[in-house]
């Protein structure tokens, strides 16, 4: 008897801790559902921002590929000039090198071989020219004065033949000079040679760098593409979440009724094997009483 009352009490006590906890499931479980959605819309509102900024970063990122693209073919077409112009000066390097370092220093061989004979030649000219301008009549001949010149004026502090052999002077060493830069234009020539080359090299680089760059935007695109569907899918599902809130309360509730209404059988079940124990041992005892009578 004993132990039935025990068992009856526990089942009593459960039945009413469930009860208890499917009241409070049918309030607080609207709840819960509120703030699950709260923050599961934060988190889609968040994401869906995040997104849009990605889609931002991704154009902008297109926009400044773009601009890189359109310098890097600009310096390729200017690095392709360049290596022209310089491939145009070369024949006038060795134009230059070859005035410099042959003709002009001959020319000036030759000047001063012949500074010697005009010399010779200039100080004839410059002993005429004085004994021209010594060449004057004045005399007073039957009362009449006489004065004549030749209009000669000459009387130059230098000689005419040392300023010519000075000239010729002025020119020693200068043929050695012009020889000895003949190495560093031969050099420079070869420079620009390899300049030349070397930035078309750079300019060919620079061809398949931006070739690279320009593959890189349809990416950028697909990208983009894929954002704009997730983020389309991402509104679905805040949509679809708020929506489907007030079915998910409704469930819930219907859940947390049924589970509350299920724990009166166990209240019944509890109550009676409380209360229905003493009325058995009664019968028992009646049954036990009638065997005696019946012996």
């Amino acid at each position: 008897m004993i132990l039935r009352k025990i068992t009856g009490f526990v089942l009593l006590l459960i039945g009413l801790v469930g009860v208890v906890l499917a009241i409070g499931a049918y309030i607080v479980s609207p709840k819960v559902v509120d703030a699950v959605v709260d923050g599961v819309g934060s988190t889609l509102a968040l994401t869906t921002t995040s997104l849009a900024t990605v889609d931002d970063t991704l154009t902008l990122a297109q926009n400044t590929i773009t601009d890189v693209n359109t310098g890097l073919g600009t310096v390729g077409e200017t690095a392709v000039s360049l290596s022209q112009t310089i491939k145009d000066t070369q024949p006038m390097l060795e134009q230059v090198i070859q005035i410099t370092s042959k003709d002009a220093p001959d020319s000036i061989e030759s000047v001063q071989e012949a500074i010697p004979n005009v010399a010779e030649v200039a100080g004839v000219i410059d002993n005429t020219l004085i004994t021209l301008n010594d060449f004057k009549i004045d005399e007073s001949i039957l009362g009449f004065e006489l004065k004549y010149d030749l209009g000669i004026d000459y009387e130059p502090t230098v000689s005419f033949d040392e300023t010519v052999t000075q000239l010729g002077s002025s020119l020693d060493g200068l043929p050695e000079q012009l020889r000895s830069l003949e190495p560093s234009l031969v050099s420079a020539s070869e420079n620009m040679e390899t300049i030349s080359d070397s930035i078309v090299t750079i300019s060919d680089d620079l061809n398949n760098i931006n070739g690279r760059i320009a593959e890189v935007n349809p990416l950028l695109d697909d990208y983009k593409s894929i954002i704009g569907d997730v983020n389309s899918t991402v509104e679905d599902i805040q949509t679809a979440v708020t929506t489907q809130a007030s079915t998910a309360k409704l469930v819930l509730k219907v859940i947390a009724a049924w589970m509350g209404f299920m724990q009166f059988s166990l209240l019944y079940l509890g109550w009676d094997l409380m209360t229905r124990k003493d009325d058995d041992d009664d019968d028992d005892k009646e049954s036990h009483k009638e065997n005696e009578n019946d012996s």
